[in-house]
């Protein structure tokens, strides 16, 4: 297999209402725009498939939607493959393996759905009863389901059972978190042995043990409250009744991401601004090593497959930057930066492949 040359990050920005695809240089990590794809009001969450061919983003504006594009790896273009009116205002969107089942998070809904992906999107399922779900991920075997509920400090584990034609959620276990963390994402280690949970409201992050078997999850421990952020108070669920200062002075944690290798991890701190690092021990817990200033108010960003770069947007900044990461120390340096979107704030990131023979 020939080494990676460059990949495509697609980045969703909420207050155009389109999709924005950039290429970057695997080589040098300096980044190009290619297109900007309509997708409509609030386009946030997006979901790639496995195979690289198929992009999926949840719009959250007055009318909700579920909008499929086909992907070209070779030149990174997106052709609109159909838009499905949905209920629920998803907060994420994720694929299970087999890129047939499509998982949605409703915080606003307090649910979670089940759909079946394709061009045309059809809801299978949607369970009920999880204040503030924020995200759900699938495991690598496509057995188990895992979901937050901010609003109630716990993460639930559910099955995924049935047939590719039939597939349900069945509970499986409910674990709690320490009261105040606010889970907002999910990611697993390499091997799926442990799922790290992010907090909204400290910029922590949570370890749990997990029987690949079961799919059931034990508490390990939590990381530490990173030092860059001790100016900032504890989080919490925002509202139109708590005012500008205050919010400015809490932790606003956002999504976090792994390095291909599980060593390090990184998560965004919106109202600091920066991305906090830290280094995953050989007994499994997190040691802080240090943060980076990024674009403002970040929501998203990615780390590409060959764990060489990471890319980063932010809300309130129309500009896109790549920082390269370094193999031993985990630090990131910015390499490039170019103008992007307004309301920037989910990145996914697809390898370039050569084109297909006719």
């Amino acid at each position: 297999m020939s080494e990676q040359t460059s990949f495509y990050a697609f980045v969703s920005n909420a207050a155009d209402g389109d999709v924005a695809v950039f290429r970057v240089e695997c080589g040098t990590g300096a980044i190009a725009p290619v297109a900007r794809h309509p997708a409509g009001e609030a386009v946030m969450p997006m979901a790639l498939s496995a195979d690289g061919k198929a992009l999926y983003a949840a719009t959250r504006g007055a009318q909700r939607s579920i909008v499929t594009y086909s992907l070209d790896h070779s030149t990174g273009r997106l052709t609109h493959a159909g838009t499905t009116p949905i209920e629920a205002s998803l907060a994420y969107l994720s694929l299970t393996p087999s890129d047939t089942w499509l998982l949605g998070a409703s915080y606003g809904e307090n649910s979670l759905s089940l759909y079946r992906a394709g061009r045309k999107i059809e809801l299978r399922q949607v369970v009920e009863g999880f204040v503030h779900a924020h995200a759900v991920i699938a495991s690598a075997d496509g057995r188990f389901a895992y979901v937050t509920s901010l609003g109630s400090d716990a993460v639930f584990c559910f099955s995924i059972t049935g047939h590719a034609d039939d597939a349900r959620l069945e509970f499986v276990q409910k674990v709690q978190v320490e009261a105040g963390f606010g889970p907002r994402h999910l990611r697993f280690s390499p091997d799926q042995r442990t799922l790290y949970v992010s907090s909204e409201f400290r910029a922590t992050i949570a370890v749990f043990t997990r029987d690949v078997e079961t799919g059931q999850l034990a508490a390990q421990s939590v990381s530490p409250r990173a030092p860059a952020l001790a100016h900032l108070q504890d989080g919490r669920v925002r509202s139109a009744q708590i005012d500008a200062a205050t919010l400015a002075s809490l932790v606003w944690g956002a999504d976090f991401q792994i390095m291909p290798d599980g060593r390090y991890i990184y998560i965004a701190e919106r109202t600091s601004s920066r991305l906090i690092a830290y280094r995953v021990t050989r007994e499994g817990s997190l040691y802080y090593t240090g943060y980076t200033d990024t674009e403002t108010q970040p929501r998203g960003f990615a780390i590409d497959p060959s764990g060489r770069y990471l890319v980063a947007c932010g809300e309130k900044s129309a500009h896109v930057t790549v920082y390269a990461i370094d193999a031993d120390s985990g630090a990131l340096a910015p390499v490039s930066r170019c103008e992007g979107g307004l309301g920037a704030n989910w990145i996914e990131i697809a390898v370039q492949m050569p084109r297909e023979a006719p």
